[in-house]
């Protein structure tokens, strides 16, 4: 038993110092001693003036928080060895941290001091709750029985917060019986009461005795729950004999009736605090839980002691899809699988949350391969992130480990098994590695896995406090309807505290090319959110691509790679012809019959005749690149205003072929272009023409607008129609989104 954090200040506890923390009461005098002492080397001696009660409080008062539960004690002695002597403590609620008049005071029960000068232990021990309007409390300490100069004294007294479990629904007198068993009822087969002579946490425990052979039974009362909610329930077992404990959730609607019930059946050991879990879901209806405590007796007279006992919502992780077992491995390893190469045991060696961890020892024979029973349901098309906490010991070599993902349709059938890879380092301790992947189309319900890449036999890993949660880092990428391009939509950039982000194009050979931004090339771009849109529309049609997203700081880095897509290409006798720096500006022509361009790399070399010599000396440099004429063939009007709309600019241009072709997609510089009449008839709108082409490297410079801007784009650009006008210097410059004025 033990509080939090004692509020008092450590003089007051403990008088290491003075006496000045405490104000003596009616018929009491106080004094420093270092006589006797439970812990330093001072305590606090009270004397009496005359025969009767001698008492103490606090010289200041403390801040308390209205409505919650605090307790408080003190340890005492007496001087010389006297019979008849009851020591009690109590708190005292204050609207004000000075003057006023008390709101309430509680008082403990009153225990006997030894006839003896040892320390009287347990001490008198309180629990209670502050009233609505308290703001303030005081400890006052008593002893009565004492004779006309008579002395006691008194060491490390407290008063704060129990030292309870964090969300624990259980007041802690009923969690940990310190001050009485009210809050225990008995169900079948039992004598319940309290004892220090052994416990978990505080001074006592709770005490099942057997009446009989068979079932024994201790219930806790009714405590309100949320229908729908998961919540855990755990004690600390110890037995007389290796035996079984079962735990109970017992479900009650509104008029305490009982609707269902949840157990588990934990074997515990002999004379040894045993941490046993157990977890459910309130079904529909449910207002209020009772947790049972049934131990199997095999005689009347054996004696469990039980202590601590929780009852709580489960403390899921922010947004998990896993149930608390499977997050967490507190109740049993049922929620995991062995794919291939080791065991799995429920372990309490290594723990990240809660009392136990999965414990994987490889066998050597293969990967170590741990699969989820868990099937939690996804949305196609987002992404999912999975964090398990994984501890490997110090080893000289890093170990490989891959979190796995198998997606699942409506049927349960697999569509796909992805894996992400982390290194975990040599040095040994918890590692979180934060994975992610994204929803293929189709995919209903998601489990996860872990595997251990080529373990030596006998090597020990463990897993706890294991998320899967909607959202991470994830790359997903569209192509643009008619407009042979693609959006790339990232998110998750903020995942892991990197600093920079780039994004590239990767080839079906694994080249990478970097996306063009709105500045230059997206190769190294600060993280100011977690998502961001690109638009590439460089890519090359008709074959698969991906999108590579790289995430670093100076010293690590994490990346993702897209789902591989096809950008549709245009019929097979087409061309795509694109500005690369403005997007707006493309268009589609056919290839005349034999249009195709006689390509040309013309050789830059010098001949030098050498006088006396037949062979002449060469000094030669690097080829050209390409050069040739391509014939197009454009028919409708507008086909002809969009190739001159394309042109105009003498702008760097990509040329993009259809796949079948064989010919790889072409940055060119445009010379003198010809347009030719098909037709003599004025009316008659088709057109050849004749394109000279040059080709050259990939052009430098941001990409600005987008090929798929529309009035809604003006508006959530502008507050209004004047900032269009003080924006653009032409509606062209309204169209592609070019900053003039």
């Amino acid at each position: 038993m033990s509080v939090a954090t004692n509020l008092l200040p450590a003089n007051t506890s403990g008088i290491e110092t003075d006496a000045s923390g405490w104000a003596a009461g009616a018929n009491t005098s106080v004094a420093r001693s270092t006589s006797r002492f439970y812990a330093g080397a001072a305590s606090l001696q009270l004397t009496a003036t005359a025969a009767g009660s001698v008492t103490a409080t606090t010289s200041a008062r403390v801040a308390v928080t209205a409505g919650s539960e605090y307790t408080a004690y003190a340890y005492f002695a007496n001087i010389v060895a006297t019979a008849g002597r009851t020591a009690t403590v109590t708190v005292t609620w204050y609207a004000a941290v000075t003057g006023g008049s008390a709101i309430s005071a509680v008082t403990s029960t009153a225990a006997t001091l030894a006839t003896a000068t040892s320390w009287n232990t347990p001490p008198p021990i309180l629990i209670a709750t502050a009233p609505p309007t308290a703001a303030y409390a005081s400890l006052t300490i008593t002893v009565a029985g004492l004779t006309a100069g008579a002395q006691v004294v008194a060491d490390q007294m407290a008063i704060g917060l129990p030292n309870a479990v964090a969300g624990n629904l259980l007041p802690y007198n009923i969690s940990g019986v310190e001050v009485d068993v009210s809050g225990w009822s008995v169900g079948a087969n039992v004598t319940i009461d309290r004892t220090s002579s052994a416990s978990w946490e505080g001074w006592y425990s709770l005490r099942l005795t057997s009446v009989a052979a068979g079932n024994v039974e201790a219930r806790t009362g009714e405590t309100a729950i949320v229908a729908g909610t998961e919540y855990v329930a755990v004690a600390m077992v110890n037995a007389p004999a290796a035996t079984d404990l079962r735990l109970d959730l017992l479900w009650y609607d509104a008029a305490h009736a009982l609707l269902s019930s949840v157990t588990y059946t934990r074997p515990v050991p002999a004379a040894a605090w045993k941490r046993c879990t157990l977890t459910g879901v309130a079904p529909p209806g449910a207002a209020f839980v009772r947790l049972a405590l049934r131990p199997q007796a095999t005689a009347a007279g054996q004696a469990w002691l039980c202590d601590q006992m929780v009852m709580r919502p489960a403390p899921l992780l922010a947004g998990t899809l896993l149930s608390y077992n499977a997050q967490s491995v507190e109740v049993d390893t049922s929620p995991w699988s062995v794919e291939s190469g080791c065991t799995i045991t429920h372990s309490s060696t290594r723990v990240w949350e809660g009392g136990y961890s999965m414990e994987i020892v490889a066998t050597g024979t293969a990967d170590a391969v741990i699969q989820g029973t868990e099937r939690v349901p996804v949305t196609e098309r987002q992404v999912y992130a999975v964090t398990p906490g994984v501890y490997r010991a110090e080893a000289p070599e890093n170990t490989l480990f891959d979190t796995l993902f198998t997606w699942y349709d409506v049927d349960g059938e697999v569509i796909k098994s992805v894996y992400y890879r982390w290194g975990l380092h040599a040095v040994g301790g918890w590692f979180a590695p934060n994975s992610s992947a994204i929803a293929p189309a189709g995919a209903t319900s998601l489990s996860v896995g872990m595997r251990w890449v080529e373990p030596q036999a006998g090597d020990v890993f463990y897993a706890d406090n294991i998320a899967v949660t909607p959202g991470g880092l994830g790359v997903l990428a569209d192509p643009i309807e008619g407009r042979y391009g693609t959006t790339v939509s990232l998110q998750g950039l903020t995942t892991g505290g990197y600093t920079y982000w780039g994004l590239w194009r990767m080839a079906a050979d694994g080249t990478m090319t970097a996306i063009r931004g709105a500045s230059g090339d997206l190769s190294k771009q600060t993280i100011t959110g977690d998502v961001a849109i690109a638009e590439d529309y460089e890519a090359p049609l008709g074959v698969d691509v991906r999108y590579y997203l790289k995430l670093w700081t100076s010293f690590a880095y994490r990346s993702f790679t897209s789902d591989p897509i096809v950008i549709p290409e245009p019929p097979p006798t087409m061309v795509v012809l694109k500005d690369p720096g403005l997007p707006a500006r493309q268009t589609t022509a056919m290839v005349a019959k034999g249009g195709m361009p006689a390509w040309t790399r013309s050789a830059r070399q010098g001949v030098n005749a050498v006088r006396g010599r037949a062979r002449p000396i060469v000094i030669s440099d690097v080829r050209t690149s390409r050069a040739g004429v391509m014939t197009l063939i454009t028919e409708t009007a507008q086909e002809l205003a969009n190739m001159w709309w394309l042109l105009e600019t003498g702008n760097t241009l990509l040329i993009q072929w259809p796949s079948g072709w064989g010919e790889p997609d072409a940055y060119v510089q445009v010379g003198d272009v010809t347009e030719a009449h098909v037709s003599d008839y004025a009316g008659y709108t088709d057109r050849t023409w004749s394109v000279p082409l040059t080709e050259v490297d990939r052009p430098i410079g941001g990409i600005t607008g987008s090929a798929v801007r529309t009035w809604q784009d003006v508006s959530d650009d502008h507050v209004d129609w004047l900032s269009v006008m003080q924006s653009a210097n032409s509606w062209l410059d309204v169209y592609t989104g070019v900053q003039g004025g």
